[in-house]
């Protein structure tokens, strides 16, 4: 099973996203290769009606993150997503599972009890409504 990676300034990253957004949840898209080796963590704003409960990512910066990946040429895609939930659990939720819209995605979360992040988890979509399988994942240093 292949593990997510990301350095220990990208977990950094999403940690600080996740606590300067509770109590709504904070959502990025996760930019990589293949091989699920994160390049790049595009924040996005959470579009929800009801941010503290669920999120939604910006579909505008959605699909210009597509489009400027596809204009690149280069190898990198969109892997998976980020998203935090405040005073939450660290896995993916029933409503998360109904959410889901492209199987195979990574789904990673944070957990953000009284404004301080902690560790995150990853989990691979299986499909809308059949929840989700764990994914290793592997936090490098820079």
């Amino acid at each position: 099973m292949t593990a997510l990676r990301l350095s220990d300034a990208q977990a950094a990253e999403l940690a600080a996203l996740g606590e300067a957004a509770w109590p709504r949840e904070a959502c990025a898209l996760l930019i990589g290769d293949a091989g699920l080796r994160v390049s790049e963590i595009v924040p996005a704003a959470n579009v929800s009606t009801d941010p503290e409960r669920e999120f939604e990512l910006d579909p505008a910066m959605h699909i210009a993150t597509l489009r400027r990946l596809r204009e690149s040429g280069g190898t990198n895609l969109i892997i998976g997503h980020w998203h935090s939930h405040p005073n939450g659990r660290d896995e993916p939720s029933a409503k998360d599972a109904a959410m889901v819209s492209d199987p195979g995605l990574v789904w990673l979360i944070t957990a953000v009890h009284d404004g301080r992040a902690l560790p995150l988890r990853a989990f691979r979509a299986i499909q809308q409504g059949d929840g989700f399988g764990f994914t290793p994942l592997m936090i490098e240093q820079d």
